[in-house]
């Protein structure tokens, strides 16, 4: 079983850490010269927000109990981080390791010009290694998951009607 949910996790991170960055972009546009640091902190910091979920996990939670059905009161199914020493939902701390590598790029775009140039240059090679690691090594751990010694897992919450 633990096979045929891998795949879906994978896909599910992706999507996840893809509505994160477009926040921090969104932040970085739109604050401008301050987004740079608004859109970095973010990131860093997203995975230690309550239960361990970012902006974009509580949102694939919200996909995951349109597609269980709006009436049924299922077991509602997302995604959380949790630090695999403690057992723990993530913390700030873990947060911050963990998403140190996609966030120190981010920084890069407070230099006008050049700072877009440098996030291309090194932060888009950055984001491949993260995704090459989370769909080729049998844990499907990113390198920032190895950093702060965490895991994204399913979590199967309780009933919940929307």
């Amino acid at each position: 079983m633990l096979a045929n949910l891998a795949k879906p996790i994978v896909v599910s991170r992706l999507i996840a850490k893809a509505i994160d960055l477009a926040l921090a972009m969104f932040l970085v546009a739109l604050y401008y010269p301050v987004g740079p640091i608004l859109g970095f902190l973010y990131i860093l910091c997203a995975d230690g927000l309550p239960g361990g979920k970012s902006l974009g996990k509580r949102v694939l939670r919200l996909r995951f109990l349109r597609k269980l059905g709006v009436y049924t009161g299922k077991r509602v199914v997302s995604l959380r981080v949790t630090n695999t020493a403690t057992g723990k939902p993530a913390t700030f701390q873990d947060s911050v390791i963990r998403n140190s590598t996609v966030a120190i790029p981010v920084l890069f775009l407070l230099v006008p010009l050049l700072g877009w140039l440098l996030w291309v240059v090194m932060g888009i090679p950055i984001l491949a290694i993260e995704i090459y690691l989370m769909t080729r090594l049998e844990q499907h751990a990113r390198l920032g998951d190895t950093m702060a010694d965490t895991t994204v897992s399913l979590d199967v919450g309780t009933e919940e009607r929307v």
